[in-house]
């Protein structure tokens, strides 16, 4: 697993080095955020748009948590707008559209190859942040979404829209449902993506270059 902290301060001394390795930053968040770590987030995100450095991965992964990790992610994330040394985002874990709000400024101006969601709980609500990452982006050519069971069929329709009206050239595309399977039959929060979706997919990829590629993890789209 990559190293994710707490402490943002962790990569400030990396960030002013003159260095031309390039860096993975992981932040973790859970439960609450100190007014001293949301300070340090603020610091962090100016460091990241003064450096030098590439940053590899940005890796950001939750756990349940509270108000307070909101407002200093939506600060964090409205530093970052404009930063070109981000060359891929993950987003892991307890992660939904609150979360994925709060980055707003940053998902409109940016310039990402790769974008990941792990295990998430994002759902078609995020769809209208995403939208202007997947309209504008001429960087992005990654997008692996296949390890979520929220996505559904309308989170799938306004995504292909968006990346077939924009600029964005996707090499490879991942989407699908994980660990559907294990989840309860009586959890109204999962939304299978059905053959309707894998259509619509399959007519994406057919307009794409022959250098494209779409792996897919779809569950039981047939039931």
């Amino acid at each position: 697993m990559p190293f994710v902290t707490k402490n943002p301060a962790h990569y400030l001394k990396a960030l002013a080095e003159d260095s031309a390795e390039a860096l993975h930053i992981g932040l973790f968040f859970s439960r609450s955020i100190s007014e001293q770590q949301a300070v340090d987030l603020i610091k962090l995100a100016k460091a990241i748009q003064q450096s030098t450095r590439t940053i590899r991965c940005l890796w950001l992964r939750f756990r349940d948590g509270d108000e307070s990790i909101c407002a200093a992610l939506q600060a964090f994330g409205d530093e970052l707008a404009g930063d070109v040394s981000i060359q891929s985002l993950v987003i892991e874990g307890k992660a939904g559209p609150a979360e994925v709000e709060c980055l707003a400024g940053f998902f409109r101006n940016n310039k990402l190859r790769g974008l990941q969601f792990r295990r998430t709980d994002i759902d078609a609500s995020a769809s209208a942040v995403l939208k202007p990452l997947f309209v504008c982006s001429d960087t992005l050519n990654v997008l692996d979404l296949s390890q979520n069971s929220k996505l559904g069929d309308v989170f799938v329709e306004d995504m292909l829209t968006a990346l077939s009206e924009g600029e964005t050239s996707i090499e490879t595309l991942s989407i699908g449902e994980c660990d559907i399977d294990a989840a309860d039959e009586n959890d109204e929060t999962v939304e299978r993506i059905s053959a309707t979706s894998v259509e619509l997919i399959a007519r994406y990829v057919s307009r794409c270059k022959l250098c494209h590629v779409l792996v897919m993890c779809v569950y039981d789209v047939l039931c």
